[in-house]
């Protein structure tokens, strides 16, 4: 904290006593909460010396919690910074400007290229969101939120019939980009199409992922897209395909010498 605040001299004993009684030792408290109070004009960023407003700083409200300073930073964006990282935090904690690019609730609701560069850095500049210097995908500039939890917070913001919109649209997105590599990608389209409600698609992904962790013996991950894939087929009526899918359970569970799983799974697929 003291390195932080050195430019402000240390910064008064106000201003120390008010982060050190909310930090409780977490140093990314510490970090957002000073973001939150420059951001609110309590700290006057100078080139040489930082100044605080001991007034401004007598009327601020100081969350408690991380969470909370999170989301009062995110409060206090402009209202199109808020939209762009809530729509890229439904791609995810990393994700790409083409993919967000794409995401749109309703036909007026889309964001041009133009829009969406400039947003990115002036998040950037927030130290919100940073870039990385390679992409996963050709094309697309890839970014990553500063902090899991960030992510988490403003995802948390975005209306739920909403999310299951841009769910889907992630998924397709990722469908086209992936290309010839998509069995790398198999997985994260699945659980788009899980989060956008389309149950059809979940289940296809989920068991070509299931299949091809199977195959390249990654037991644990396969039997998680299986166990995934087996609800939804329950709930569609697809018994014989998830008999099927039980029984290729078993085989995975064989295949990490788990009899006693392999046996009930085979069991289950047979009634």
């Amino acid at each position: 904290m003291g390195e932080i605040l050195q430019k402000a001299g240390g910064g008064p004993h106000e201003l120390r006593d008010l982060i050190v009684e909310g930090a409780e030792g977490n140093p990314f408290y510490v970090e957002e909460l000073i973001k939150m109070l420059i951001e609110d004009g309590v700290i006057v960023v100078g080139e040489d010396h930082w100044r605080v407003e001991l007034e401004r700083l007598a009327r601020v409200h100081v969350p408690p919690t991380l969470t909370g300073v999170l989301q009062a930073r995110l409060d206090s964006l402009p209202p199109e910074e808020k939209m762009l990282l809530q729509r890229a935090a439904v791609v995810g904690r990393l994700f790409w400007d083409t993919a967000v690019a794409e995401l749109k609730a309703n036909e007026e609701g889309g964001l041009d290229e133009e829009d969406i560069t400039a947003l990115l850095e002036a998040v950037r500049d927030r130290e919100l969101v940073f870039r990385r210097e390679r992409s996963a995908f050709a094309g697309a500039e890839e970014y990553i939120f500063q902090h899991t939890l960030l992510r988490d917070v403003t995802y948390e913001t975005v209306l739920l019939d909403v999310r299951r919109v841009y769910h889907g649209q992630v998924a397709r997105w990722l469908e086209v980009a992936a290309g010839k590599r998509i069995g790398e990608y198999l997985g994260l389209i699945a659980g788009h199409y899980e989060l956008a409600g389309e149950g059809e698609k979940a289940i296809e992904y989920l068991l070509r992922a299931g299949d091809l962790a199977r195959l390249a013996y990654a037991c644990q991950e396969a039997s998680g897209y299986y166990h995934r894939a087996l609800p939804l087929l329950e709930v569609q009526g697809r018994l014989d395909q998830a008999a099927r899918t039980l029984m290729k359970l078993g085989l995975t569970y064989d295949l990490s010498f788990d009899f006693q799983g392999a046996r009930q799974a085979y069991e289950q697929g047979f009634a």
